[in-house]
């Protein structure tokens, strides 16, 4: 059995506001002056509007994996596989990310696992190398099932 777990971020946000007048205005400047391409400027401007649309649409329109499960392991995000026996117990905390509090569900590896750490596990703070966000950029149908299946799967 294996299932993954996607990250739900919300679309409908400040930057898509701040993307479409950015758009908006482009079109209104070559509308009322097409010569506006004569100057190597509108060019930077136009290459940071596309970089600006081209991450908005990345990160809300793919489909970005948060967790992949299987009988023998846990994936989240894009570490290495954690296997079920190398977890000792799981704990509900919360967080803080800037001026937010924030639940996560961690996951405490046994001491002495052979486990090749990445960068962010490494340095992420209060979020512990194995965390699973209980917060809004999960579904709640996910997060619930998500949960009860490490449940099961971790005594």
């Amino acid at each position: 059995m294996n299932k993954v777990y996607y990250y739900s971020f919300k679309r409908l946000n400040l930057w898509l506001v701040f993307n479409i007048l950015l758009v908006a205005k482009v079109i209104y400047c070559v509308l009322k002056c097409p010569t506006i391409f004569t100057y190597p400027q509108s060019y930077v401007i136009l290459g940071c509007v596309f970089v600006s649309v081209a991450a908005w649409c990345y990160k809300y329109l793919l489909k970005h994996p948060m967790a992949l499960v299987s009988d023998k392991s846990i994936k989240i995000d894009h570490c290495n596989p954690l296997d079920w026996k190398d977890i000792e117990r799981t704990e509900e905390k919360v967080v803080r990310c800037w001026f937010k509090k924030m639940p996560v569900l961690i996951l405490h590896p046994k001491k002495g696992i052979k486990y090749e750490y990445n960068f962010l596990q490494k340095h992420n703070c209060d979020f512990t190398a194995f965390s699973i966000p209980l917060y809004d950029i999960i579904a709640p149908e996910d997060r619930d099932e998500l949960v009860k299946l490490i449940k099961q799967k971790v005594k």
